[in-house]
Order: structure tokens, then C-alpha cells, then sequence
């Protein structure tokens, strides 16, 4: 189950941000609008979803980490607050996360609190840590045993609390209820994380330099923000998902000059390299390697790969998909990388600068969706959803891509 829903609270420039989520989502603005922090605020969430607020790991996952004092909103009526993230699913049901430090040390070390959301109102909910300890509890799984207690009876709770017309308040038999349940509300908990696949949520920001030396994998498995570990992936895709092999080289065909790619299986090779057949050239000439494909190709094999495959996460985000393309190849790109989406189940956030990538969206889908993010009068971030154009008499309604640049979609600077 895809994130439908977010509500962002004092992370840098975002005050109070809530946004509807689809499976394939653009972002677009003026520089320093804001985009990169909606999509880091997710992975903050996903962070203290896998209980990892440490340095390191934000900065694995595509945070700009600086001090807390910048990583909440600077502005006054919100400077001293937690950070606050849901994250919601198309039940209605979510979790808060409410990720805060101390004020009076040095080194402050982020923590974060976790509650339910259901719409009758807030659910502590236990941490990862807790979970799993409870997940291992011989003694409650014999109170539970003794009490014949079922986990659809726990489902039972969750549906009549959700679904109660109107919604039953949160009362303190409901509270009691809930702490005998505690443990399968830890289950369920996780299953929420597992089925939004929040935990896993990165932000790529692939760069030339790692696509064309495959360096090695990083911290983040399968690929790293910077592409590392492509080639692995690569030589995965190969040997054991051809149905994921025969899409990523079908959609290679995007550039006219690609006939086909081989990958060198052997890892103990001192260089590795993939081999690639350019149609023009004659077979019995030599392939060539990465470091003689054009930066466009690399790019595309990387987006290809990370989408396709079934080891990459269901939830993830790219900054600046439009990187090194063509204007028109754009346009084909990302009606490829909706389609690849839906078709491999995966949830995707971009964001780009490019007008042509637009007109490869079909906002006639309510799963492909296109936010405008700009600074409002006060300078807080904010995000406006563009509806599909509706046509004039017989006209064709206008592309995307002009009504951008013509400054009818907003999200471009109006200071010169």
C-alpha cells in the first residue's frame, strides 16, 4: 500500500505543508522553493522509522544534514518545535513522526516519538526496538494464548474505530483495550512500515563520476544515492530477473543508437566494465564500455534499473531526473518512468527544472500528479496540485512544457 498522504511540520523552510500522494509525483519551483525539503522530510520520517537518526545515516539517505537549529524552520513562531511528519495511507491510517533534541548539549543526538493516526484521534505507538522485543515475548504469547486472544480481534478494534459513524472517541476502556493488544499493534505497526515501505525511502541523486567508474556499493544496498552499485544490480537484473533485464534493455532503446548491453559477471576483475553495441557499428567490431557511452546513456540505465528491479525500494524519490537529456527525450523519459512505475509497483518522487519532461506526464491519470512548490508571503514553502488543462472550444489545450515557461503553472522566479 502506497503513501496517499503527508503532512510536513517545522523541517527547515516548511511551517505546515500537507500533500496527496500518487504513485508517480513531480515537483516543481524556483530554486530554493522548497522541493528538496518536502522530499527530505520523508526520508527524516523514514530515518526515525528504522529508529536511525544519527548523522551518517541521514546523509546515506539523501539528507543535507547541518545543525538541528537549521533542520527545523528558522522562522520565529515555529523555531523552538519538533519536527512533525505524517505519513498516512489510503485507509486513513498513519503514523506521526514528532522528531526532536535537546536544546542544552553540545551534541544533541535527534529521538523521535511515533503515534498512530486514526480518525478518531492518536495512538502511541511502541518503537522499532520495542517491537521487535515484544515481537520475541514468550510470556505475552502465553497470557495471549490463555486469553484466546486473536490478531483479528485487534483488526476488529482497528475497524470499528475507523470506520465508526460517528467515530468512536478514544476513551479509556478503548486505551485498556489497547495496551492488551499492545504487542499486535507493534505487529501491526511494522507491517504498516513494510506495506508503505517507508523504512527504505532514499533520495537519489545519481552523479557522472559513480555511473562511469561502477563504483562499489556504498552503505545503501542496492544502489546508493550516488549510484554506487550499479553494476551489481546490473549483473542481478541479468542472471536472475529477465523479465526486469529484457525492460531495462527495451527501454535503453529510447536512444536510437542502442542495440544491446552485456555485463562482465566476473567480479574478481581488477576493472569492471559493461559492454555496449551502438546499431551504426558493425558486430564484428569491439564493444564498448562506460567510459565511452555519453552521460544521457548512464543516467537512463541507472533510472531504468532502479525501477525495475524487485531489490530496490517501493518508495524513493530522484532530484533532477532530467540530468544530461535531450529536451525531447525527456519528454518520452518520463512517460516511460510512469508507466514502469505502475507497472513494477513502485511510488516516485522527481523533481526538475526541465519544461520539456512535462509533457510526458498525463495529468488525465490521477496516479501521475504535478505540484507546484513555492514560497508563500511569508516564505514558508507551500505546494499547489495542477489539474489536467481543460480545451478551449476546439482548441488543443496547451502543453505543459509552454505553460511552464510562460509562467501559467507559477513555480518560476517573478524578481526579473
Amino acid at each position: 500500500m502506497k503513501v496517499s498522504r503527508v503532512h510536513i511540520k517545522n523541517f527547515k523552510s516548511i511551517v505546515d505543508l500537507s500533500l496527496d500522494l500518487g504513485p508517480v509525483n513531480i515537483f516543481i519551483g524556483e530554486n530554493g522553493s522548497g522541493k528538496s525539503n518536502i522530499l527530505e522530510a520523508l526520508a527524516f520520517a523514514a530515518a526515525a522509522a528504522s529508529g536511525k537518526l544519527d548523522n551518517e545515516f541521514l546523509v546515506s539517505r539523501g539528507i543535507r544534514v547541518t545543525d538541528p537549529r537549521f533542520m527545523r524552520s528558522a522562522f520565529a513562531e515555529t523555531s523552538e518545535g519538533a519536527v512533525s511528519i505524517l505519513v498516512e495511507n489510503s485507509r486513513r491510517v498513519g503514523v506521526t513522526f514528532e522528531i526532536n533534541t535537546p536544546r542544552d548539549t553540545p551534541y544533541p543526538k535527534w529521538s523521535a516519538e511515533l503515534r498512530m493516526n486514526v480518525p478518531s484521534g492518536l495512538l502511541p505507538l511502541p518503537s522499532i526496538d520495542q517491537a521487535t522485543k515484544l515481537q520475541s515475548d514468550a510470556s505475552f504469547d502465553a497470557s495471549l494464548a490463555k486469553n484466546q486472544l486473536e490478531l483479528a480481534d485487534l483488526k476488529a478494534i482497528l475497524r470499528s474505530v475507523t470506520n465508526a459513524n460517528p467515530p468512536i472517541p478514544l476513551t479509556e476502556e478503548l486505551e485498556k483495550i489497547y495496551l492488551t493488544f499492545y504487542k499486535y499493534i507493534s505487529l501491526f505497526t511494522s507491517r504498516l512500515y513494510e506495506e508503505n515501505s517507508l523504512a527504505d525511502f532514499i533520495i537519489y541523486s545519481p552523479e557522472i563520476s559513480a555511473l562511469r567508474t561502477f563504483e562499489r556499493e556504498g552503505q545503501i544496498l542496492p544502489l546508493g544515492i550516488r549510484g554506487e552499485g550499479l553494476l551489481k544490480l546490473l549483473r542481478v537484473l541479468a542472471s536472475e530477473d529477465q523479465e526486469g533485464w529484457t525492460a531495462l534493455q527495451s527501454n535503453l532503446g529510447l536512444l536510437d543508437w542502442f542495440s544491446g548491453i552485456e555485463v562482465d559477471h566476473d567480479s574478481s576483475l581488477p576493472e569492471q566494465s559493461i559492454r555496449l553495441r551502438d546499431r551504426f557499428i558493425a558486430a564484428a567490431q569491439p564493444a564498448f564500455d562506460q567510459r565511452s557511452a555519453n552521460e544521457g546513456f548512464l543516467y537512463l540505465l541507472f533510472f531504468f534499473a532502479l525501477i525495475v528491479s524487485k531489490a530496490t525500494p517501493r518508495f524513493f524519490a530522484i532530484e533532477n531526473v532530467d540530468t544530461s537529456l535531450n529536451p525531447k527525450a525527456c519528454s518520452e523519459l518520463m512517460r516511460r518512468l510512469a508507466a514502469l512505475a505502475l507497472e513494477h509497483d513502485k511510488q516516485i518522487l522527481f523533481t526538475t527544472h526541465n519544461p520539456s519532461l512535462l509533457d510526458g506526464l498525463n495529468l488525465h491519470d490521477d496516479q501521475q500528479r504535478l505540484f507546484v512548490v513555492f514560497r508563500n508571503k511569508d516564505g514558508h514553502t507551500a505546494a499547489r496540485r495542477v489539474m489536467p488543462p481543460k480545451p478551449i472550444g476546439n482548441e488543443l489545450p496547451m502543453k505543459l512544457s509552454e505553460a511552464f515557461t510562460r509562467g501559467l503553472l507559477g513555480g518560476i522566479p517573478q524578481n526579473f
